[in-house]
């Protein structure tokens, strides 16, 4: 006769299983209406019942430590891209348990310093680069601007020279306008990407590009539209925010779910 009582509850710890790097299931990424991008912060909202605290807890501590490494000279403002993207990791892995088991675990935070930690770090390391490399080149290009403006002002009349100038950082400032936007889509989902599966840096950032360029028109909206939000919540001494954030990061959990997972 079997031992195994049938009425005995399940020994597993389910909660503590749930959120395993890898358990995700990527997908081709999904093309999305305006609407169902407008839903996800209504949808982020819903997800938020009964986890508010700890969601808040989470952010407050983010915040806090963000601020404090801009008070420590030198090694605070290299540390701070790769810690952040560690604990970023963390509040996804956060909001995948809340989606997943309907638990939160404020450990979940730290998740990024035991789980995925080397592609994590890897991922804050290329988006410095990228960073370094846009401001090299940029900067590079707006010195020989006023260079170029410089000499040409000794030539030419000072109106037609100004107006040249002028013109060119114009262009300048538009440019660099399309390429910030381009980086952001190129980093958007690389976070959740590598932290809930075993997808690599570089493929995630092209995953994350793919994704958001699949959905521009969406995107663009709902990131207006989140952007007149933090506004609004930034109005009351910034005590709104405690309110908003916490919607605003369970939204873009949803995003990644709904566009580049299987579930």
């Amino acid at each position: 006769m079997s031992d195994v009582n049938p009425y005995q509850q399940p020994e597993a710890d389910v909660v503590g299983n749930a959120a395993a790097p890898g358990d995700v299931q990527l997908s081709e990424p999904r093309k999305v209406t305006v609407g169902e991008a407008l839903g996800w912060i209504s949808d982020g909202m819903k997800l938020l019942s009964g986890h508010w605290g700890v969601v808040i807890g989470a952010l407050v501590l983010i915040f806090v430590i963000t601020t404090v490494l801009q008070f420590i000279p030198l090694i605070g403002p290299l540390a701070q891209p790769f810690l952040m993207t560690l604990l970023y990791g963390g509040l996804v892995k956060m909001f995948h348990r809340i989606d997943t088991t309907g638990q939160s675990d404020f450990t979940d935070l730290f998740a990024g310093f035991s789980q995925r930690t080397g592609p994590l770090l890897l991922l804050s390391l290329a988006q410095l680069g990228i960073f370094v490399a846009i401001a090299v080149v940029f900067g590079g290009l707006a010195f020989m601007m006023v260079g170029a403006g410089a000499l040409a002002s000794q030539g030419l009349d000072p109106t037609v020279a100004g107006g040249g100038f002028g013109a060119g950082m114009l262009l300048l400032i538009l440019a660099g306008l399309v390429v910030s936007v381009l980086v952001a889509f190129l980093l958007y989902f690389s976070v959740p990407l590598v932290m809930l599966t075993d997808t690599g840096p570089g493929r995630a950032m092209s995953l994350s590009f793919k994704a958001c360029m699949k959905n521009l028109g969406p995107m663009i909206v709902y990131g207006l539209v989140a952007m007149v939000i933090v506004a609004l919540g930034a109005l009351p001494a910034l005590l709104g925010w405690l309110f908003v954030m916490p919607i605003l990061a369970g939204a873009f959990y949803l995003s990644f779910k709904r566009i580049l997972t299987a579930s």
